[in-house]
C-alpha cells in the first residue's frame, strides 16, 4: 500500500475519509492546495493511502484535537468545493473515531 504522510501529530480524534478519484495526481494537487482549509479547521496531522489494486481509491486520515473540530472541517463548504475540484467521483465514506486510550 502506498502511504504518503504530511505533518502528523497524535490526536484524540480521527476522521477517516475514503472516496474514489478520477485521477490521483490531479486530486493530490487539489488536496495539497487545500492546506489552508485544513489549517483553519485545526487538522493536526494527515495521512494519505491508496488501494494497492486501484490507486483511484483514496483513504485519508485527518487528526483533530476535538470532535467539534472534526465535524466543523467535514461540514465546511470549502472542503466540499475542494473535493469537487480534485475529482472526487462519489460521496465519501466518513468515520469519526475517538481515542480509547
Amino acid at each position: 500500500m502506498s502511504a504518503k504522510t504530511s505533518r502528523t501529530t497524535p490526536a484524540p480524534v480521527l476522521a477517516v475519509v475514503s472516496h474514489p478519484v478520477a485521477d490521483f495526481a490531479a486530486w493530490r494537487k487539489a488536496y495539497d492546495s487545500a492546506e489552508p482549509i485544513r489549517a483553519k479547521a485545526g487538522v493536526t496531522g494527515a495521512e494519505i493511502f491508496q488501494d494497492p489494486g486501484d490507486p483511484g481509491k483514496v483513504t485519508v486520515i485527518h487528526r483533530f484535537a476535538s470532535v467539534a473540530a472534526a465535524q466543523g472541517f467535514l461540514g465546511d463548504p470549502a472542503l466540499k468545493d475542494a473535493m469537487m475540484q480534485g475529482g472526487v467521483t462519489a460521496v465519501p465514506s466518513v468515520t469519526l473515531a475517538v481515542s480509547a486510550g
